[in-house]
């Protein structure tokens, strides 16, 4: 190890390494990871309880695991080995059968036992099948425990978008599960950090800049006269900043508004900067692309929605409802650990003693009791580090208006065996993508409309922190790394919630979020993508679902030690002079990789043809027998309410609703 590397801390005894629930990857693979899940079951089930008192450890529950976390090591090898077509030993018949078996334990998964647990009565048999070593899908919750404080961040799904447009379905079940604003102790104290004389600044590395500078007072897409004096941009990057931010000029004067709306979702957001608003090209990574997406990968009017810089000026009507917008910040709602917060009371609505009795405020604290989820005696079990390889009928339909009474044979692999359980009903809550691998019976169109769902690729990486000391020494809270692997380091907010109690003085420690800029889009961020895929990033134009293979396909590939080594790197030059250290004051490291991320949908700029066409994944959510289908993908939109309302679509098509008339006759 060279001697910058231990300088850093690289070499420190944290758990830095792709960790399987506490096994280093081997040669074994995907099998050796499997082997480990029956072990740390049977280790949680004998373990004591912990709730506030620090007694819980990594080993019994996963929100305190480090390392690479989100879709970690252990929870895909087995999916990407069916899609390539490997053997599979056959399956022990478990003899367990339910009236309902899920695969996927996130926001759609667990939603769908809710509402079928509903509808069928508390003494439906239900379980839940799930790929990862936690339950929640995207919706991950990262804990740190250091001399005795519990500190809490998000590490997926962050927030409740708009939650009243939701449908009454989904919000109702929000509701039901006591979540609501205006809760007296949930308040987030926007202050504090001000009155310290805190604000943001941008950090310019001498890799790319000649030198180390750390400059106060602004970002470059937040950018002043005075901010930008003070930068090592060069003037015409300066120049071109500062009109892209903050000039009223009409790029496209001379058109109608009609004719402008039509050229901005031909082009993409790159073409306009370049072409039309002709920035310098240093400027267009600087403006962090738009949403999960590279400056190349969307239309310029999509950028113009999500309020993107450079058209302030043009004198059009943006469409409401911008996720940006005010109107936007105000209506969404988030929790301290993000939508794993929601995840967690759906789980006690289904098993109650997992987690302790008590409001949503009251039980933000409270760890859940992992022992509890797969007991035998119980209606619904949720069985973790489980990974579906088949689902199948197990007899062919009966006779026209006959109930099907027919069941599904559900293969998974789990401690290096594969295993068979029975279910009247079987929800695929996973994604769109694994679904016609695990049923390949599937029609062909409908399986076509499935592989059509590319997701995004996302990361969220959480850091321990001693304390705080050294940000209070420079004034700032927020820290922007302009052309770095990491675009973005931030302290968490001072949030309240329950007996939540955010770190108040710099010298307790605290979590830093390490971002990818704007957003947790790696496309976003043209540094961190090129890194990821080897110095080789792709093409401008290329794709959008071709980029996020790559970039799927690189991050993949690319160890915890590159963003270990980003972090400590990055935090240590800008927050050079403090009396900082990162072999001392870095404490843990939590990267969540999320290689399939957000969903998507279809992207007009490189599908214009298909604009008003019937979306394909009206084709792909079609059940299937006995097999319905829920998910994000299934609606084309990445937030938690999405997921809520095709769990309820996809318990609703399971009703046979037999009453004498039938569409067929």
């Amino acid at each position: 190890m060279s001697v910058g590397d231990k300088n850093l801390g690289m070499d420190r005894p944290i758990q830095r390494r792709d960790f399987i629930q506490g096994v280093a990857v081997t040669a074994g693979g995907a099998m050796a990871a499997a082997s480990a899940g029956p072990a740390i079951a049977a280790k949680a089930r004998a373990a004591a309880f912990a709730n506030a008192d620090g007694s819980a450890t990594p080993e019994t529950y996963p929100p305190l695991r480090t390392g690479m976390r989100g879709q970690h090591p252990g929870a895909f090898e087995g999916a990407h080995a069916l899609r390539d077509g490997e053997s599979f030993p056959g399956a022990e018949d478990t003899k367990e059968s339910y009236d309902l078996v899920v695969v996927g334990g996130g926001l759609s998964g667990l939603a769908a036992a809710y509402f079928f647990r509903k509808r069928a009565g508390p003494n439906a048999r239900i379980l839940i099948l799930d790929n990862h070593d936690d339950f929640g899908g995207h919706a991950k919750r990262n804990e740190f425990l250091y001399n005795s404080k519990q500190l809490i961040a998000n590490g997926g799904s962050s927030y409740m978008v708009a939650p009243s447009k939701w449908t009454y379905e989904s919000i109702s079940l929000i509701r039901e599960l006591g979540i609501e604003k205006g809760t007296p102790t949930d308040r987030v104290d926007g202050q504090l950090y001000r009155s310290l004389g805190m604000q943001p600044a941008t950090f310019f590395r001498k890799q790319v800049y000649g030198a180390d500078k750390l400059v106060p007072g602004g970002t470059p897409t937040s950018p002043t006269a005075q901010w930008l004096a003070q930068t090592p941009f060069p003037k015409q990057v300066k120049d071109d900043l500062l009109r892209i931010t903050t000039a009223s000029i009409d790029y496209m004067s001379g058109l109608t508004p009609a004719e402008k709306t039509a050229r901005l979702q031909a082009m993409s957001y790159r073409d306009y900067l370049l072409n039309v608003a002709k920035v310098h090209p240093d400027v267009v990574p600087l403006m962090q692309g738009m949403w999960c997406l590279g400056a190349d990968m969307g239309t310029a009017w999509f950028a113009f929605f999500r309020m993107r810089p450079g058209f302030q000026g043009l004198g059009l009507e943006r469409p409401a409802l911008s996720p940006e917008s005010e109107e936007h910040r105000l209506d969404d709602f988030s929790l301290p650990a993000g939508n794993s917060d929601i995840a967690r009371l759906i789980v006690r609505a289904l098993i109650p003693d997992a987690l302790a009795p008590g409001d949503f405020a009251a039980v933000e604290t409270k760890r859940v009791n992992y022992a509890a989820l797969d007991r035998a005696q119980q209606p619904t079990r949720i069985r973790l580090s489980s990974v579906v390889i088949r689902v199948k009928h197990a007899a062919t339909a009966g006779r026209l208006f006959d109930p099907d009474n027919s069941e599904c044979e559900i293969t998974y692999m789990s401690g290096g065996k594969a295993k068979l359980v029975r279910g009247a009903n079987v929800v695929l809550a996973c994604m769109n993508n694994i679904v016609p691998y695990l049923v390949p019976e599937l029609p062909e169109e409908q399986k076509t409309a499935l592989h059509a769902a590319v997701r995004a690729v996302n990361q969220e990486t959480n850091v321990l922190f001693r304390n705080w000391e050294p940000f209070a020494k420079l004034k700032t809270n927020a820290v922007t790394f302009p052309n770095s692997f990491y675009g973005r380091m931030s302290l968490a907010a001072q949030r309240y919630l329950g007996d939540l109690v955010p770190s108040r003085t710099p010298s307790e420690p605290i979590v830093v979020s390490f971002g990818t800029g704007a957003n947790s889009g790696i496309c976003s961020n043209s540094t961190m993508l090129g890194e990821l895929m080897g110095g080789s990033p792709p093409e401008p134009g290329t794709p959008a679902d071709d980029q996020f293979r790559m970039a799927r396909m690189g991050l993949l590939q690319t160890p915890f030690e590159h963003f270990e080594r980003a972090i400590r790197s990055q935090a240590a030059a800008a927050l050079s002079g403090t009396g900082f250290d990162p072999a001392r004051d870095i404490l843990a490291i939590t990267v969540n990789r999320w290689a399939h991320g957000f969903t998507t949908g279809r992207n007009s700029l490189f599908e214009p043809d298909k604009l008003g066409q019937t979306s394909p994944v009206v084709t792909a959510r079609a059940p299937f027998g006995r097999i319905t289908i829920a998910n994000s993908d299934a609606g084309g939109v990445s937030t938690a309410g999405t997921a809520i309302d095709e769990a309820f679509r996809a318990v609703r098509e399971l009703e046979q609703n037999q009453i004498g008339f039938y569409e067929q006759i």
